[in-house]
């Protein structure tokens, strides 16, 4: 329980700047996994350079941002979050749940990168360990749905 509460702390900061955060976060993914384009059908066939200047890229990532925002301030009572979040994955966007694990590390680390004095090793551990309990219940629902890639 202590993960959620550290997690917090950080989030602070990291709320008043989600639009750079989440541009960042999508364009790191983008970049070091260029296989996850494919599901966003407005950015699968731009460059890294087209993407740079999208609003949308950073619209996106907003939302992804905010998401997990929400979800972290509940505290491990998320579940009705992960079933909202994993029925569009499945059932309109048809996102494996891999790329959930993939977003994770990234988030991980691009806060690292931009809160350095706030992400110190233990920091970063919670923030794994959390993002890693939202992914394990993501990938529950997806399960749970029979979802094929």
């Amino acid at each position: 329980m202590a993960d959620w509460g550290v997690v917090n702390e950080v989030w602070g900061a990291v709320e008043g700047n989600l639009p750079s955060l989440g541009q960042a976060v999508m364009l790191r993914l983008f970049k070091d996994h260029p296989e996850t384009k494919v599901y966003f059908a407005k950015f699968k066939n731009m460059s890294q350079s087209q993407l740079e200047k999208d609003d949308d890229v950073k619209a996106q990532g907003t939302t992804v941002l905010k998401a997990l925002g929400d979800m972290v301030k509940l505290k491990g009572n998320h579940s009705n979050n992960v079933k909202a979040l994993a029925a569009t994955h499945i059932h309109k966007h048809k996102v494996p749940p891999e790329n959930f694990t993939l977003a994770s590390k990234v988030i991980v680390a691009v806060l690292t990168e931009k809160y350095p004095s706030d992400m110190t090793g233990p920091v970063q551990q919670a923030f794994t360990d959390v993002l890693r309990i939202v992914c394990t219940d993501l990938e529950a629902e997806y399960k749970a749905a029979g979802f094929k890639a």
